[in-house]
């Protein structure tokens, strides 16, 4: 796919809604306008076609205007967060070469960071549309290089699942510098439909707001699911989907949503895929642990049917990465033959839904038995009164390791180590339980799971 090919295919002009902010409502014709002028600031500036442009999110437009602006020039995006430190600035100018920075706030506004890679690669197929870090879940994060042709394939494909339409309108209150956010704003384009942003999640202001507008698709974690459950509110008539992901669907958060007349759909994905893998149809009832939906079409999978041992997941196809970042912006690091190897172990159901058995990174031995801390804190949301788990290893001096969880929910912590007693086996229970309000989080709203590590680590075995 060529630069032009990219740049114009996402555009539908016209006086429908294309981004709808507390403050503004700009129709695409508008926004195509302003594109256009920021494309020829740029230009002025001295940005050059493939060179990459670190931008700061906003609690507004701007980061969209960049996104669009961008790809029409043929230039790569590499968003980060609003306040980044100023290390950790420096660390991703460093690990990727980015050129520039852009700052609304700056005189000027595009500050040259860098030459460029020293040894520039030469992207054959399709030039680089975006860097965009990896949330980091549980271990040191790094940045995903990702094509326009992927950019454009994914958003086409998961447009294509989701039923999205002209005239359709996404609420978006995820980090837009994190996968899950940023690509709202592509299907959107593509599919000609609004984005309607909330700079954070505020439950009372997405209830509102999907009160007073007609939102079509809304994407969320579940303890934002559970935050705008308690509000009791309506369902909104003009809600279709509601796309829950970051973690998995407990039993009984399922329950609420489905008998409050939530649409829900489970998603499974990550940065290295430009977002989603694999998407459920609408859910009737709770779903069986782990299964979240049938691939999207631009994957091939290496995954065993279930049954069998756990292994890890392996992708490959046009919606996958080029490679992690490196300075010299070379493609391939990270993947073998082209295939991604995951850090999830998964396994294909009969009906060819995709079952995430949790990560396998974390794996541990205990007492000679291998266990994976991911499998068990999915199956510990079917445990009554849990809404969200996570399981940790912790080093034994006796047995080598032992399983701790943290959960969120109704159940005591004896009820639940009851329950536990009867569900797993000598080295899969936990053997220290901890009740927590909410889990701590990283910014994606995925559990951050080196700080519960740390919470549980003085936990007694």
């Amino acid at each position: 796919m060529t630069a032009a090919a990219f740049a114009a295919a996402p555009w539908r002009r016209g006086s429908a809604h294309a981004v709808v902010t507390a403050t503004e409502t700009w129709d695409y014709d508008r926004l195509a306008d302003a594109v256009s002028v920021r494309v020829g600031r740029l230009r002025a500036l001295g940005l050059a076609p493939g060179e990459l442009v670190l931008v700061a999110e906003d609690p507004g437009l701007d980061l969209i205007l960049m996104q669009h602006a961008l790809a029409r020039f043929g230039a790569a995006l590499l968003p980060v967060p609003r306040g980044l430190a100023p290390d950790s600035r420096q660390g991703l100018v460093a690990l990727t070469s980015a050129e520039w920075a852009w700052s609304p706030d700056l005189p000027g506004h595009l500050t040259r960071m860098t030459p460029g890679p020293a040894n520039p690669a030469f992207w054959p197929e399709s030039p680089l549309a975006l860097v965009i870090a990896t949330s980091g879940s549980s271990g040191t994060p790094k940045a995903v290089m990702l094509t326009q042709a992927s950019v454009l394939a994914s958003a086409a494909q998961v447009n294509a699942r989701l039923d999205l339409s002209p005239g359709d309108l996404w609420l978006c209150c995820l980090p837009r510098h994190h996968i899950g956010g940023l690509a709202i704003a592509y299907r959107c384009a593509l599919a000609g439909a609004g984005v309607l942003l909330h700079p954070t999640f505020d439950a009372d202001a997405v209830a509102t707001a999907m009160q007073d507008l007609p939102v079509t698709h809304i994407s969320l974690v579940p303890p934002m699911l559970s935050r705008l459950l308690d509000l009791r509110l309506p369902v909104p008539a003009s809600l279709r989907v509601a796309l829950i992901g970051g973690q998995g669907l407990g039993e009984e958060l399922a329950q609420r949503a489905l008998a409050a007349g939530w649409p829900l759909r489970l998603t499974y994905g990550m940065t290295e895929t430009g977002s989603q893998v694999a998407t459920s149809g609408p859910l009737s009832g709770p779903p069986e642990a782990g299964v979240v939906g049938t691939p999207l079409p631009g994957l091939a999978l290496d995954c065993r049917t279930c049954g069998g041992p756990p292994r890890a997941l392996r992708l490959k196809g046009e919606l996958v990465m080029a490679g992690y970042a490196n300075p010299n912006r070379v493609q391939g690091l990270g993947l073998t033959d082209g295939w991604l190897t995951t850090a999830d172990l998964a396994c294909l159901t009969p009906a060819g839904a995709l079952r995430v058995l949790g990560r396998g990174d974390g794996a541990l031995v205990i007492g000679g038995i291998q266990v994976y801390p991911g499998l068990v804190a999915m199956r510990l949301l079917a445990a009554p009164g849990v809404r969200e788990a996570a399981v940790v290893g912790l080093a034994d001096p006796t047995w080598g390791g032992r399983l701790v969880a943290a959960y969120v929910g109704d159940a005591s912590e004896a009820e639940l180590a009851d329950w536990c007693r009867g569900q797993f086996a000598g080295p899969e229970r936990p053997r220290s339980l901890r009740h927590l309000d909410t889990l701590p989080r990283l910014a994606s709203g995925k559990p951050d799971l080196c700080r519960i590590r740390e919470l549980l680590g003085g936990v007694a075995g």
